[in-house]
């Protein structure tokens, strides 16, 4: 079998394997993964996904209660009936993302950038309907038969003589793989604000908000702010023909005025917006130790810790500031504080066992002893 006619039968392999309509966008479109491996496939990623960017965010509780309360109340008019979830994450960078089968997550530093309860459900319904329409599980399903292609391609490459060329043919595709996996296309972004946008109105919120969020977002990436280019815009480009769209979305579905919640967003993130100085420490002692002055990051936590001091992030970076000193009494004291605060977070005990395991001097022992009275 030749290279092109191998290429040409795991195409029609896959195009005849399955196409189901979408239930959100009603169009008819290739099906791989069943609903409940897309479920699986969500539910596996959620907590190490979390984990990567910080874990959950404790400190406040009703936080994470409020934010899934509106997550659910939108979720509620979803097309499709997925076991929804929506946690606030411990994260500075302004972001949200979407795992398949509802698995939703909003970060600490994009609360602080919303100003009502209806932009935060335009944020919510957004990331609602990626999941709901498949968006995340049809990037796997696209990687996933471009990965049969880069083997098909390899074989076919070495069989057909093409030498030295092999491997670049292959590397393209793999590039390919990485960058269709890498953010969602033009499409899915206007699918999700679209659908978002009805979620949220048929939820009761004022549907503008939507167009205001987008402002704001235009605005921000025109100016560049690295937080955000590393965040939300890595991943949800904003456009102005986004905002337009919005715009021609609420006019041509007539949708009526909703509920803003601009005064009850405040309050409910109310500890939020008076402890930011001290998460604003936690990054600069961290930006500290990028650059190994440690002395200036251990003051700079200390000051966080002194303002909230049941924050486990922040008795965690102590640890790994002691940890770096060569302080493994303190760092694993730090650590084991860090636990009962969150107990949860894979960083702690696996710090606070690399602290048990290093020697110390007696000198140190000594120093760290509680004198008896």
């Amino acid at each position: 079998m030749n290279f092109p006619t191998s290429i040409l039968i795991l195409i029609a392999f896959f195009t005849l394997s399955g196409c189901a309509v979408n239930p959100v966008t009603g169009k008819t479109e290739l099906s791989l993964i069943s609903e409940s491996s897309e479920i699986a496939m969500g539910l596996e990623s959620y907590t190490p996904s979390q984990q990567a960017q910080g874990g959950l965010y404790l400190a406040d509780p009703s936080i994470q209660e409020y934010v899934n309360s509106v997550g659910q109340r939108v979720a509620e008019q979803s097309d499709r009936t997925l076991p929804f979830e929506f946690v606030v994450l411990n994260n500075s960078v302004p972001n949200a993302w979407a795992l398949p089968g509802g698995k939703i997550a909003i970060n600490r530093g994009l609360l602080l950038e919303l100003d009502s309860e209806a932009e935060l459900a335009a944020v919510l319904g957004h990331e609602a309907v990626h999941s709901a329409a498949k968006h995340g599980a049809n990037a796997v399903q696209r990687g996933s038969i471009l990965q049969g292609l880069v083997l098909a391609t390899a074989f076919g490459t070495s069989q057909a003589g093409y030498g030295d060329y092999s491997e670049y043919i292959v590397g393209s595709a793999q590039v390919g793989v990485q960058l269709i996996s890498q953010r969602y296309g033009r499409s899915a972004e206007l699918e999700a604000d679209y659908y978002g946008i009805k979620y949220m109105a048929k939820a009761g919120y004022e549907p503008r908000a939507a167009i205001r969020l987008q402002e704001t977002f235009v605005k921000l990436s025109e100016g560049q702010k690295q937080n955000w280019v590393q965040g939300l815009f890595s991943s949800h480009p904003p456009s102005q023909s986004r905002v337009d769209a919005n715009r021609e979305t609420i006019s041509s579905l007539s949708l009526a005025s909703g509920d803003v919640g601009h005064d009850r967003y405040l309050m409910k993130i109310s500890t939020l917006i008076e402890t930011k100085p001290a998460y604003d420490n936690f990054d600069r002692a961290l930006s500290y130790m990028s650059v190994n002055e440690m002395s200036k990051a251990s003051s700079t936590i200390e000051k966080a810790i002194e303002i909230v001091p049941n924050e486990a992030r922040f008795l965690g970076l102590l640890g790994d500031i002691h940890y770096r000193q060569e302080k493994y009494l303190e760092a694993s004291d730090d650590y084991s504080r860090a636990i009962a605060a969150d107990p949860n977070y894979y960083e702690y005990p696996l710090g606070r066992g690399l602290s048990y395991h290093k020697p110390v001097s007696y000198t140190h022992l000594r120093a760290h002893e509680t004198p008896e009275h």
